[in-house]
């Protein structure tokens, strides 16, 4: 170690056993004023401490001086002593509770540390052991924080024999059945480390704590245990087997059934993934499970179990029969009280066919009684959204194969549910869930295998049967007319069949004019919902008609759709307002849906958009509307300069005074192809000027040398400058959003660099600002900014004064009135920037140290150990004058 080493060393140390003493000072006094940045302080405190940890450390090396110094280290010994003193009600705050056990973990993360350790100060580890038996323990915080301690001590054998020994297993073992998922977690790592080395008794009593939520069958079980790599086996090696089989054979209570039959099935799917060999009588065991449960009449339990057993069994590769037969059970529900649709789809038969073929002996007898069972039960609705959810679960498991039966019973029963006289739909216990589950589980099996119309014909009818469904429930139910709306999209998306959109030129009977017609009608539903769904699917229409499906134009058109749009501007909802710009957004770069909706809407669409951008009270909605202006800039439809100089300032009003940061970034984005537009009028391609273009000007081909660029490149900054863009660019580079910093500061790294790549950053080779300056004529003195008239200062005891003397009713008085609420005036023209002075001030800047500072995450506030310990003095600090420190 060199001097320089330890120089650095010992400041370390200093600096570490000086945070421990702020943190003393604080139990001393427990009536310290207290800050809530001090967890994050304290974190930052040992992520020092953690820098000095290598992760290619063995167990076997000696200790990192640092560390060792630490643990023989009074004032940490004192520290641990004090923080972790013991009482029935803890009174040391939580927080450097926690801390003190993060850190004690650091000290003893390996084999060598943990025996320094304990050797240094043994009582420390006897205080951690009775710490258990306070309050404390109630605090989530600490409980992650001391189940993270034992964890590491749980995984080299010192740390082990010591769990063992202390009395700590008891504390792990009733933290089995927490209420926080992770703890349950922690503890189940542990226990696997524990299980080799624990003693009958001990795994007797880790048992009953296992299974210690199936006999109260008051909470929810959860299977991660069977799940983790040792739990199964374990498990079985405790006679679990037989304690759960009791149960299902005995039990009446349908709650504990579940978890325990569950349960049961879950570990006959481990076994078969541990013992290859012995997988066939681990399903002839599952087959059996689910014959007894049907056999005691329990039909819901019964289902739940083959859902469950599905997408366990799923995950064994060797299990692919096995599976389908459980397939073929859970699709049992789906496909009862079908037959009416058989007319509709010639394949219906084939299909049914297809799924009994898969029984086998053992499962034919299931079949028989599930179908039995279910045609006579009048809860048929609701015990299928069982199955369908347990077919979501195994979506990723079961192949393209059977994914397309599926999704081809799945239609089938669409078909019935889109008819409000079929069986199905008349039954008393139908529910809009079913409606709800089906069309994802569709819509998911279709997305995730790609299921194409030309690979199942049933497909080519799901947009009319989700049209009919909607159409039916509009009225009726919300949530099922959203997820119908949901399905419509998704079809339009990727699963439409083409004659449906080519039929819309020479047929007027196609079925999507009936959508349409549908769509408009949900547009102007009394739910905000319903409408907001709706518009997504007319976004969907309008983005597609110009890429994809231009037949769509006339559609969007015809059914007045856009109309629609236009009218939701004003809605009650932001995030219809929202849709529907987005719609004329997605309609601008369209030349015959921009110019319908010029000629047909009652007030200008732009117009209508600054309204949006100025006036909106949600973000959202004025996102969209600076979405929207670009996107009409870009398609080229704003001629006039007078036009574009009102489009100026109302985006320069976005980018530096909206209160939302992604307002202001989309606001910057707009700039950005006014840059790119700017560039590209001046000759620019692709980043870069060609050799040789067309002057406008001029008429005729020109050389571009180094002086012509120049003079181009001051001719597009004068440009940029009377426009507003390079003032916008030069105030956002102070924004208090570190987006909005950081997108101003790359747009002008972007100018910078192309200044540079013409050697046009000296302002020696600039010509006169006057012979390029861009006519700028209405932008006149009135309309720049008026400066605000001088105030006269005065003493602030006055100022007070004359508050406290207003009556309470003259200050209320401009909210209190029966006029309009006051809309805010227009926006006023920017200043603008000379291209000579903007080429100075960048010059001037250290552009790439900006960034830099602007991508530090806040992390990096807190780099230096010294700010951070005056930052946890103040936390501390029992002066109430102090300063608190708030950047955090």
């Amino acid at each position: 170690m060199g001097a320089q080493d330890v120089t650095n060393f010992n400041t370390f140390l200093q600096k570490f056993e000086k945070a421990l003493s702020l943190l003393k000072s604080y139990c001393d006094k427990p009536k310290s004023s207290f800050s809530e940045n001090i967890s994050f302080l304290l974190d930052k405190s040992l992520d020092h401490l953690k820098k000095l940890d290598s992760d290619d450390v063995c167990d076997l090396q000696p200790v990192d001086p640092t560390h060792a110094a630490l643990i023989k280290s009074q004032n940490v010994k004192v520290f641990f002593n004090e923080v972790l003193k013991i009482s029935k009600i803890h009174s040391i705050h939580p927080s450097i509770t926690t801390f003190a056990v993060n850190l004690l973990l650091q000290l003893t993360n390996n084999e060598v540390k943990f025996n320094l350790m304990y050797s240094e100060s043994q009582n420390i580890f006897a205080k951690i052991q009775q710490l258990m038996e306070t309050t404390i323990v109630e605090n989530n915080e600490f409980k992650q924080s001391i189940m993270d301690f034992f964890l590491s001590l749980a995984k080299f054998p010192a740390g082990l024999k010591w769990l063992l020994t202390s009395g700590s297993l008891l504390f792990i073992i009733d933290s089995l059945s927490d209420r926080t998922i992770f703890t349950r977690k922690k503890a189940e790592e542990i226990i696997n480390h524990v299980l080799p080395l624990v003693d009958d008794i001990q795994r007797e009593t880790i048992f009953t704590k296992l299974i210690e939520p199936i006999f109260t069958a008051g909470n929810r079980l959860e299977n991660h245990q069977i799940e983790s790599d040792k739990s199964a086996g374990t498990l079985l090696a405790l006679n679990t087997e037989k304690v759960l089989f009791n149960i299902v054979s005995t039990a009446e209570n349908e709650k504990l059934l579940t978890q325990s039959a569950s349960l049961l099935a879950a570990i006959y799917a481990k076994c078969a993934l541990e013992n290859e060999k012995g997988r066939c009588n681990w399903e002839i065991k599952a087959v059996s499970l689910i014959q007894l449960l049907l056999r005691r009449g329990f039909l819901r339990v019964s289902l739940t179990v083959i859902s469950h057993s599905l997408f366990v069994w799923s995950q064994l590769e060797t299990s692919s029969m096995f599976v389908k037969q459980l397939v073929r059970l859970v699709i049992i529900p789906i496909l009862v009280d079908t037959e009416e649709v058989a007319n509709h789809f010639p394949c219906y038969t084939t299909m049914c066919q297809f799924w009994e073929d898969l029984d086998d002996d053992s499962t034919k007898s299931i079949s028989s009684m599930l179908t039995t069972m279910l045609r006579s039960n009048s809860e048929l609705n609701e015990l299928t959204s069982v199955s369908l959810v347990a077919l979501n679960k195994s979506v990723t498991k079961l192949g393209k194969d059977l994914a397309l039966k599926i999704t081809r019973s799945g239609l089938f029963l669409l078909g019935c549910l889109k008819v409000p006289e079929a069986k199905r739909m008349t039954l008393m216990s139908f529910t809009p869930q079913l409606a709800i589950n089906l069309i994802q589980s569709l819509c998911l099996y279709i997305d995730l295998y790609n299921i194409r119309w030309w690979e199942t014909y049933e497909t080519i009818c799901l947009p009319v049967m989700f049209t009919k469904l909607v159409a039916y429930n509009a009225s009726r139910n919300i949530q099922v007319t959203c997820a119908g709306l949901k399905g419509i999209k998704f079809c339009i998306q990727q699963s439409i069949h083409p004659d449906q959109v080519l039929l819309l030129n020479n047929s007027p009977e196609s079925s999507l004019n009936e959508m349409a017609s549908i769509l408009y009608e949900c547009t102007v539903s009394v739910h905000w919902e319903v409408r907001d769904s709706a518009m997504e699917v007319v976004l969907e229409m309008a983005q597609l008609s110009a890429v994809r499906y231009p037949p769509f134009q006339h559609l969007l058109i015809n059914s007045h759709l856009l109309e629609a749009a236009l009218s939701a501007f004003n809605d009650t909802e932001s995030y219809v307002r929202a849709t529907a710009i987005g719609v004329v957004a997605a309609a601008t770069p369209v030349p015959l849906l921009w110019e319908h909706l010029s000629t047909h809407s009652n007030a200008s669409v732009i117009n209508s958009c600054y309204a949006v951008l100025q006036q909106d009270s949600e973000a959202l909605a004025r996102r969209a509307a600076a979405k929207a202006l670009t996107l009409i800039t870009q398609s080229g439809h704003f001629p006039s300069d007078l036009d574009r100089n009102v489009l100026y300032r109302y985006m320069s009003s976005a980018a530096l005074s909206d209160l939302d940061w992604e307002v202001k970034l989309q606001a910057l984005d707009f700039w950005q192809c006014i840059i790119d537009e700017s560039l590209t009028q001046q000759g620019m391609l692709d980043g870069a000027f060609p050799e040789l273009t067309f002057s406008k000007g001029k008429q005729k081909i020109v050389r571009l040398d180094t002086k012509e660029i120049r003079s181009r490149l001051q001719t597009a900054l004068s440009e940029l400058g009377s426009c507003g863009c390079l003032y916008v660019l030069l105030q956002l580079v102070d924004d208090c959003d570190a987006p909005v910093r950081e997108k101003s500061i790359r747009l002008l790294h972007h100018l910078r660099d192309v200044l540079a790549n013409y050697q046009a950053l000296d302002l020696h080779v600039w010509q006169s600002s006057h012979s390029h300056q861009v006519k700028t004529t209405d932008f006149t003195s009135q309309e720049c900014i008026a400066s605000e008239p001088e105030s006269i200062p005065k003493n602030s005891d006055l100022v007070i004064e004359e508050i406290l003397s207003v009556t309470d009713a003259c200050l209320v008085a401009g909210i209190l009135t029966d006029k309009d609420p006051k809309l805010r005036p227009d926006p006023a023209p920017v200043s603008p920037v000379d291209a000579k002075d903007f080429v100075n001030k960048i010059n001037l800047m250290d552009i790439e140290m900006m960034l830099t500072s602007t991508n530090m995450s806040s992390d990096l506030h807190v780099i230096d150990f010294d700010s951070l310990l005056d930052d946890l003095e103040d936390c501390v600090h029992t002066d109430t004058s102090r300063p608190r420190p708030d950047c955090y």
